[in-house]
């Protein structure tokens, strides 16, 4: 996911993309009950708006970011 992630947070100025490896942080991990890899988790106002686990395409990528 992250040559996917890294092409669309090029595209994208007005939104902040974060890579956390959840074995060297694995706090962040429980504090956001990641269970299964790829996850992504949109975060809007410091609450979570949105997740997605599994492999993604660009395209959904970009229209999960800008949901």
């Amino acid at each position: 996911m992250r040559p996917v992630v890294s092409s669309v947070a090029e595209q994208i100025d007005d939104i902040d993309f974060y890579y956390v490896d959840v074995d060297e942080s694995q706090e962040i991990a429980q504090q956001y009950g990641i269970q299964s890899i790829p996850v992504l988790i949109l975060i809007k106002d410091g609450e979570e708006a949105n997740r997605s686990t599994g492999f993604k395409p660009e395209e959904q990528v970009i229209e999960f970011a800008r949901s």
